[in-house]
């Protein structure tokens, strides 16, 4: 598949998604309990990701667009150089008021500002790398592209907690961060030299092409993508309560078990998108596939009673993900010229937060019960199903199979 000079770059953004896949997966399991620890509550810790996730959100579209004006290279190394100064920046807060230099009442601004950085300036990586590969890979093979730069981020956040454990343990609470930022400017120097030069990483230097979100080749797939990222954030947000409700563990026995369950979950996302998604001929049939199997994963979640019953539904959720996501990517990418690519990629990946956005919405559900949750998901992946099967546009183009 890598031959060209072009396709061998992916190796390189493969290798900047797998990098910001570590830090991320780091931060949303470390920087929570440091800031317990530090006197924050829970709504203010969750204010430090949700302010960060509407910057996310606003700015993706904005970096996907100005992509092409100022090329593909330069607002790579934006989103690459905005990853690292989060990572070095996040833990500075903490670090400083464990050791007295800032108040307790600086602390949340401080940490809210640190993270602000990887919201305004790391999300415009993903909308230039994947508008990179948009143009320059072939629609024969752009899924399975798609997909495995998917993979490098989700073997990231599999790696990210257990090399951060290791140093939390025989070294110190920064070096993991320290680390993982450095690995960020790896990236960013190997994607400035590597990106040197090429047609497709050039500025145009002319006002950038924008999609309409109204323009039907655009909004289903971005509604979709919202749809199942909601789902998705639902099992993140309440896994650790359903593991210590329903299954009646401990709190340090849930706690283990949650970072088992998330670890092979996130495993079967990689093997499914470098193994399986490759063999799909079609498209749409993948849009309809990942869905109903997500619609299983949840049924199962609602009947399950032990942790081995729990994890082959994660397995099967993590499958359905894994086949549905890269779909949308490359269907909303082949329904575009190369000179929207950056703008496709950058208008869906502000859906990635929406469901962290929107799920605590639904998640007050559970104090109901997690039938009532776990049953909403599953009429929300029917609802997609739905969705795609009568639309004018997903499975009635002639623009990809």
């Amino acid at each position: 598949m890598y031959k060209s000079r072009s396709e061998k770059n992916y190796l390189w953004i493969f290798f900047t998604m797998f990098t910001i896949g570590l830090g991320q997966s780091l931060v949303f399991t470390s920087i929570p309990i440091f800031a317990r620890e530090q006197g924050l509550s829970e709504v203010e810790v969750s204010l430090v990701f949700g302010v960060s996730a509407f910057a996310w959100f606003f700015m993706s579209p904005l970096w996907g667009r100005y992509s092409d004006k100022f090329g593909t290279r330069t607002v790579a190394l934006i989103g690459s150089l905005g990853y690292s100064a989060n990572m070095f920046l996040i833990i500075l807060p903490i670090f400083l008021f464990d050791r007295g230099f800032i108040t307790s009442a600086a602390l949340l601004p401080a940490l809210i500002a640190c993270r602000m950085v990887y919201g305004i300036f790391g999300s415009a990586t993903r909308p230039a790398l994947f508008g990179y590969a948009g143009r320059t890979s072939s629609s024969k093979n752009r899924t399975t592209i798609f997909a495995n730069l998917e993979s490098g981020f989700v073997l990231g956040t599999i790696l990210g907690p257990i090399i951060g454990a290791f140093f939390f343990r025989f070294a110190n609470n920064e070096i993991p961060f320290v680390l993982f930022a450095m690995l960020g400017l790896l990236a960013a120097l190997q994607l400035n030299i590597r990106l040197r030069n090429l047609e497709s990483t050039k500025a145009i230097l002319n006002k950038p092409k924008r999609l309409k979100i109204g323009d039907q080749k655009v909004w289903p797939f971005v509604f979709l993508s919202s749809f199942m990222s909601i789902t998705q954030a639902i099992i993140f947000q309440t896994l650790g309560f359903y593991i210590f409700d329903k299954l009646d563990y401990s709190a340090q026995d849930a706690a283990v078990y949650v970072s088992i369950s998330f670890g092979i979950y996130s495993t079967s996302i990689v093997i499914t998108q470098t193994f399986i998604t490759p063999l799909f001929k079609s498209l749409k049939t993948m849009m309809l596939l990942g869905p109903v199997l997500a619609f299983l994963s949840f049924i199962a979640l609602i009947y399950v009673n032990d942790i081995f019953s729990l994890i082959a539904a994660l397995i099967l959720n993590g499958i359905g993900f894994a086949i549905v996501r890269p779909s949308y990517a490359s269907a909303l990418s082949q329904s575009h010229d190369e000179s929207f690519q950056s703008s496709a990629a950058g208008l869906l990946g502000s859906t990635y937060p929406i469901g962290h956005m929107i799920a605590p919405l639904f998640v007050s559900l559970y104090v109901y019960g997690y039938f009532y949750l776990y049953s909403l998901s599953a009429i929300v992946c029917v609802i997609t199903v739905a969705f795609t099967m009568f639309h004018p546009y997903i499975l009635k183009t002639n623009e990809y199979k």
